[in-house]
């Protein structure tokens, strides 16, 4: 199936809307009014080390009425593979109940659930009577594990008056660092392996948390990218690989074929070259391994605007076709919005609190998806996804003169991904630059759901960032340009284990003597094969000189030529030279050594003799006589010419012998 370009950012987009149905099945319907009940639930959770669960839900009803009973009530869970269903009163005592699987259907999108149908024996009657019953059930479906990773979606609980709600999780020790988009639970202990934690009442579950245990978690990305080449000329395709961030590490494993060259453009997305001739078609085929880090955001360590460096202040605030961050509407709100804000850590949240409060999700959006860019958002809030939430914010960033940019990818949406094809899971979200923290992660659209700011969870991964261009990198261009190739062929997975990094790099040396106390040295530098990086250095010993060059940020298997002179005595010693990263030693990728080569001296000595000598020679060739020579010159006398009278006619030997 074909996607429209535009259209495919938005698929998780619908994880929010989802997620809000699923947490709406989850809260107990009620045969009566709420005024004639109240409803006090502790939810407790125990998930196994296979991530299997044990569900044990806790009610205890109490009756406003005097003549009044509860009959019945319905209980949805929010997954359909519950097993091993049980319900019973406090005393232990069974009570009777259907389960029914039930299939869902909003917008094309089916969700399955089982719906619990409970018929009491007892008739609890009387004004300020409790009671209580127990529900208890087995899934494998309650906690999503992510490679090393396993997150669990506490769902919102209803605020009424009467009512309360406590949810406790008991998780494998081994699980790891416990990371959440809101409240942070009360962790009660550790007793034989096992941590458990609490939220005590409704108010810390307003709306959803996202619990996630680990730092991180390894996605499996295989692109699948066609390059066809349909013309009479030669072409050269760009395809784009994912970039590396402060939460992200790309490793490439494989990409067959070989590039011609890579490369690393001014967002960090690395770029792989491809010649294709004419009438030729190639499908490059990666395998890339995406190492995800949750990082929680120290915003108390955000500085002010005036910290912000000016070179990216200049390159990310500047307006975009989408981005029109020089519109008299979007620079009026973004003043007004970050008036009264010190720093920019409470810039952005003050932005980005306005984008979700104004924007309203629109799922029917997807089937006519055209992005509409940042000012028509502002204009048009009911008429949005996924796009519509960054380009309003990166307008408004940008327009507050805070350098903003955006990555597109994958944003993981649980059940919701329908097929092995990573298009139906395509995002958007924000990069906003905090100076004292970097670049921060910011997704509006699932702040609708999460309380995420602050935070940069395992459920992104970037493909590409836009920042330089608000559309650029495309995933293939062609020349330059973008053929509207839309992922369709890549697939996406998580694994357990990271690969182990065997980086092969490439330095290659040649020093050569070209007069005496001069020495000319090539560098001939290969990035390592396998991720891009930064900070990359060259570091040469000649004697006791040291020299320190800044190589910067490659791409993997970049190639790069670096040239240098050296005079001095140090000139016909060898040469020590080291390819490192982060300027130090101990990550040496390549090192040579080499000594000085004397053959191009002697040639240069002896063409330059060569030269002095046909000089002196052609000089001699072409001097002119000196005074000095014309004064020894023998000086001849002339034969003086006897005249006569001899007739022009008569011959001279005649008139000789007459005589």
């Amino acid at each position: 199936m074909k996607y429209d370009y535009k259209r495919r950012h938005l698929r998780a987009g619908l994880a929010v809307f989802f997620g809000i149905v699923l947490i709406f099945l989850a809260i107990p319907w009620h045969t009566q009014a709420s005024t004639e009940f109240n409803y006090d639930v502790n939810s407790v959770y125990i998930v196994n080390s296979d991530s299997s669960t044990r569900v044990e839900e806790s009610y205890t009803v109490s009756n406003n009425a005097d003549n009044k009973y509860l009959d019945s009530i319905q209980l949805s869970t929010p997954v359909e593979d519950t097993k091993n269903i049980s319900v019973e009163y406090t005393d232990g005592t069974s009570i009777p109940f259907t389960v029914e699987k039930k299939t869902a259907d909003n917008q094309g999108y089916n969700y399955e659930y089982s719906e619990i149908s409970i018929k009491f024996s007892r008739r609890n009657v009387g004004r300020n009577s409790h009671w209580g019953f127990v529900v208890s059930y087995d899934t494998n479906k309650l906690i999503e594990t992510k490679g090393s990773a396993h997150t669990f979606n506490i769902p919102s609980v209803p605020q009424e008056n009467g009512s309360d709600y406590s949810v406790e999780i008991v998780v494998p020790e081994n699980f790891g660092t416990l990371h959440t988009t809101g409240t942070r639970p009360i962790k009660i202990g550790t007793k034989k392996g096992q941590t458990r934690y609490k939220f005590e009442n409704k108010q810390q579950l307003k709306k959803s948390i996202l619990l996630v245990f680990g730092d991180s978690t390894l996605y499996e990305v295989n692109y699948n990218f066609p390059l066809k080449n349909d013309s009479s000329f030669g072409s050269t395709f760009t395809v784009t690989l994912p970039p590396n961030t402060s939460g992200q590490q790309v490793i490439v494993q494989q990409l067959d074929p070989q590039p011609k060259s890579t490369s690393l453009d001014p967002d960090g997305n690395i770029l792989a070259d491809y010649d294709v001739p004419p009438r030729t078609n190639i499908t490059v085929k990666t395998n890339i391994i995406g190492i995800v880090s949750y990082l929680d955001y120290n915003l108390n360590a955000s500085g002010t605007k005036a910290e912000i460096p000016k070179d990216l202040v200049a390159r990310y605030t500047k307006p975009q076709q989408y981005w029109p961050s020089d519109n008299p509407q979007i620079m009026n709100k973004a003043r007004e919005l970050t008036a009264d804000k010190k720093t920019v850590a409470e810039q952005v949240r003050a932005i980005n609190n306005y984008v979700v409060d104004t924007l309203s999700y629109n799922n029917e959006k997807i089937k006519y998806n055209i992005r509409q860019g940042g000012l028509k958002a502002l204009q048009n809030p009911s008429n949005a996804v996924c796009l519509e939430y960054s380009d309003l914010s990166i307008s408004l960033l940008r327009a507050a003169g805070i350098p903003s940019r955006m990555p597109i990818g994958y944003g993981y949406s649980g059940s919701l991904k329908q097929s092995n094809s990573v298009s139906d899971s395509l995002h958007s979200w924000v990069q906003a630059y905090v100076p004292g923290i970097g670049w921060m992660n910011v997704d509006p659209t699932w702040s609708e759901k999460f309380n995420n700011f602050g935070s940069s969870d395992l459920d992104h991964f970037a493909f590409a960032i836009w920042g330089v261009n608000d559309s650029r990198p495309a995933p293939v261009m062609r020349n330059g340009g973008d053929i509207n190739y839309q992922y369709e062929a890549t697939t996406i997975s998580y694994r357990s284990t990271p690969p182990v990094l065997q980086p092969q790099s490439q330095l290659s040396v040649n020093k050569w003597l070209v007069l005496p106390f001069i020495a000319l040295t090539k560098y001939d530098i290969q990035a390592p094969t396998d991720t891009a990086g930064d900070n990359y250095v060259l570091r040469t010993r000649q004697g006791s000189r040291v020299d320190v060059a800044d190589l910067g940020s490659l791409a993997p298997k970049q190639k790069i030529t670096r040239w240098s002179a050296v005079i001095g005595s140090t000139a016909f010693g060898s040469l020590n030279a080291d390819f490192t990263q982060n300027g130090n030693n101990s990550l040496v990728l390549a090192s040579t050594k080499v000594s000085s080569v004397g053959w191009p001296m002697w040639l240069v000595i002896g063409l330059l003799t060569g030269i002095i000598i046909w000089r002196v020679v052609r000089s001699n060739l072409k001097r002119k006589p000196t005074s000095s020579e014309e004064i020894a010159k023998p000086i001849t006398a002339p034969i003086p010419t006897i005249q006569n009278n001899q007739t022009e006619n008569e011959p001279k030997n005649e008139k000789r012998a007459k005589k």
